[in-house]
């Protein structure tokens, strides 16, 4: 099967990035969050005063793609769910009210100690609003319980946006 790519257009001051959320395979289910994301390459062309975004998903499966879709404007974030079916995106017509955490201190910290899966895709993101750039994180092995894990440092007095993808126990819903 080869990848699907979709375009989106970004009207001026707005920045959308999407993110494909992945079920961690059965295997790994002991010592792995039951989610990571991983964030769509795009590329990116003017028209006008909008940019028109064409994102890629490398491995479409059979049953889709599940995506949120995060678009950055100048003091706020909307965030959208969406999967890929076949040839179409559907995204969710109004906006879905999610749980998230913004990130922000006066001094500079490092948020630390989330693990990774075993390929390295990550449970949770943390972005710079202005630049909708992710925290590179800086790998380490915690000798202690032998895992791989991540830390980020944080720039003081700035706003970070962090999400994750967790499923409600209650009633099997996907949450960020």
């Amino acid at each position: 099967m080869q990848g699907k790519h979709f375009s989106i257009t970004d009207p001026k001051d707005v920045s959308t990035v999407i993110y494909q959320i992945n079920k961690t395979e059965k295997e790994f289910l002991k010592d792995s969050p039951k989610y990571t994301v991983e964030r769509l390459d795009y590329t990116e062309e003017l028209v006008g005063e909008n940019k028109k975004k064409t994102f890629f998903v490398d491995e479409p499966t059979s049953a889709g793609n599940n995506l949120v879709i995060l678009s950055f404007g100048k003091e706020k974030v909307v965030v959208n769910v969406g999967i890929l079916e076949e040839d179409r995106v559907k995204i969710s017509k109004r906006p879905i009210p999610m749980k998230f955490k913004t990130l922000y201190s006066e001094e500079e910290k490092e948020f630390r100690d989330f693990t990774y899966t075993p390929n390295l895709k990550r449970p949770i993101s943390i972005i710079d609003p202005e630049t909708t750039e992710e925290i590179k994180p800086i790998l380490y092995f915690d000798e202690k319980t032998n895992e791989v894990k991540g830390k980020c440092k944080l720039k003081p007095y700035k706003s970070y946006f962090a999400f994750e993808i967790r499923e409600e126990s209650n009633n099997d819903k996907k949450g960020v």
